[in-house]
C-alpha cells in the first residue's frame, strides 16, 4: 500500500536480473560495505497476474531513484544496482526464489519484500535471520514488529492511518453500525481488525463478512451483512477481487453507502463499472495524489521521467503514487546511509530509527514538499511512517489524469 498506500511480462520460474550479474562482480552483498562492490536491490513483485501493472510501476520507481543517485556517485560511493524476481503474489514461490537468491552465496544489500503484505510477511523471517535490510511499501500492522522484523521498515502509512477518514465521515453522517467485507487472508484480516477496532472505538458498532481471495462471486457475503442493516459498508479487495466485490454488490442492487479501503480504492472503478454501479461508493486517497494539494518541487521531473520511461502505461491505472512507493523505498535509505556514512545493514537500521529531517524538500515524493504527508520518524518501536490527521480523504471514484494525478468523479 499507500500513501496508496499500498498492489509486472512473462511467467518466471527463476530469478530475472535487470542488470547484467557481470557487471555486479560477486554481486555486492552486506558481507561488504566496500565501495569497489555494487549496492544491490532486489524487488520482488507479481510481474504475470492481476496486479503485474502496480508491480511495474513500483519496479520502475525503484530503477529511476537508482539511476537518480548512480548520477550523484551512489550510494556512498557504491553503484546501485537492481535485480528483479517474479513472485506470482505467491508466498510460497517469493520465498523459494529468495532462498535462491540467497544460495549464489552473496546478500542483497536492501530487498523490497513484495506487492502483497502476504508476501511480506513469508519473507521477512528469512531477511530477519540474514540480516538484510528491507523496505517495503505493504502495510500490515504485523508488518510493523520490530522486536521481530528489526530490519524491515515501511515507506506507506499502515492501514491504521486510513481509518480515521472513515470515522470522521461516519460520525459527520450519524452512522450506527458499519459493515465491513474482506479478504480471507493476512492482508484482508489485518484491515478488517484495524476499521474494528476504530469502528468500535468510536462508539459504533461493527458486523463482519469475508470471502475467499478467488472467489467471483460475493453475493452471499453481502446479502448476510445487508440483512443486518448497516448504515454503511467498507470494502477490502486486492486487484480484481475489488472489481467482483463491486460487481456482486450492484448485481443483489444494494447501494448502501460504501467506503473502500486503501487496497480497494487503488481498482480504476470507472473504467470497469458504470455509474449506476458505483451508487454511493466513496474511494480514500492521499492529499498528495489529487491535483488540488501542494505538490513536492521535484515531482514534475520524476514524473517527466515516468512519463519517458519504459512503464509508462502504468500511469493511468496507478499514478505517480505507485511508482513514488517504489522510489521513496530506496530514497530513504539513501538518506539514512548519508546520516550514517555507511551502508552497514546494522549502522543503516540505526540511522533509520533516528532519521534525521531534512531540512529541505525530501528525498522521497509521497510525503509532499514539507514532509506535511507522510513523515518517516522511525524509532525502535515503530518502523512505519506517521499520517497527518488530514493526509487522507475519502472522494468519489475517478481517475487519474495525465500527469498522475488523481482527479474524482471524472472518467
Amino acid at each position: 500500500m499507500t500513501s496508496r498506500r499500498t498492489r509486472i511480462a512473462t511467467l518466471l520460474t527463476t530469478l530475472v536480473v535487470t542488470l547484467p550479474l557481470a557487471a555486479c562482480g560477486d554481486g555486492g552483498g552486506t558481507e561488504s560495505a566496500g565501495g569497489d562492490k555494487p549496492f544491490v536491490v532486489y524487488f520482488t513483485g507479481d510481474y504475470s497476474g492481476a496486479v503485474s501493472t502496480n508491480n511495474a510501476s513500483l519496479e520502475a520507481g525503484i530503477k529511476i531513484a537508482a539511476e537518480e543517485f548512480n548520477a550523484s556517485g551512489g550510494i556512498e560511493g557504491r553503484k546501485i544496482v537492481v535485480e528483479t524476481a517474479n513472485d506470482q503474489n505467491d508466498p510460497t514461490k517469493a520465498v523459494s526464489l529468495l532462498q535462491q537468491r540467497l544460495s549464489s552465496g552473496t546478500k542483497p544489500d536492501l530487498v523490497y519484500p513484495g506487492g502483497s503484505s502476504a508476501v511480506s510477511l513469508s519473507l521477512l523471517p528469512i531477511l530477519t535471520r540474514q540480516k538484510v535490510l528491507s523496505v517495503g511499501g505493504t502495510v500490515s500492522t504485523l508488518l510493523n514488529d520490530p522486536a521481530k522484523y528489526p530490519y524491515h521498515f515501511g515507506v506507506s502509512s499502515p492501514g491504521k492511518d486510513y481509518a480515521p477518514a472513515l470515522i470522521s465521515v461516519a460520525q459527520s453522517k450519524g452512522y450506527k453500525k458499519i459493515a465491513m467485507l474482506y479478504s480471507n487472508d493476512a492482508t484482508g484480516q489485518s484491515s478488517a481488525a484495524i476499521y474494528k477496532a476504530a469502528v468500535q472505538g468510536a462508539g459504533m458498532e461493527f458486523v463482519e463478512a469475508r470471502y475467499e481471495a478467488t472467489s467471483l462471486d460475493m453475493s452471499s457475503q453481502l446479502n448476510q451483512l445487508r440483512s443486518q442493516n448497516p448504515d454503511a459498508l467498507v470494502l477490502n479487495g486486492y486487484g480484481t477481487a475489488a472489481l467482483y466485490t463491486m460487481r456482486s454488490r450492484a448485481q443483489i442492487g444494494w447501494d448502501v453507502p460504501t467506503y473502500c479501503d486503501q487496497l480497494g480504492s487503488s481498482f480504476p472503478y470507472l473504467k470497469n463499472l458504470g455509474a449506476d454501479q458505483l451508487k454511493g461508493v466513496n474511494v480514500v486517497f492521499s492529499a498528495a495524489t489529487l491535483s488540488t494539494s501542494e505538490h513536492h518541487p521535484g515531482l514534475a521531473g520524476f514524473i517527466g521521467k515516468i512519463k519517458s520511461g519504459p512503464a509508462a502505461t502504468g500511469m493511468s491505472s496507478t499514478g505517480w503514487g505507485l511508482y513514488a512507493t517504489g522510489h521513496d523505498a530506496l530514497a530513504v535509505v539513501v538518506h539514512a546511509a548519508r546520516q550514517a556514512k555507511s551502508t552497514d545493514p546494522d549502522k543503516l537500521k540505526a540511522a533509520m530509527e533516528s532519521l534525521a529531517k531534512p531540512t529541505e524538500a525530501p528525498l522521497w515524493f509521497n510525503a509532499g514538499p514539507a514532509g506535511q504527508y507522510l513523515q518517516y520518524a522511525y524509532s525502535g518501536t515503530n518502523h512505519f511512517p506517521t499520517a497527518g490527521a488530514d493526509t487522507f480523504q475519502y472522494v468519489s471514484p475517478g481517475t487519474y489524469d495525465g500527469d498522475g494525478f488523481y482527479s474524482p468523479g471524472k472518467a
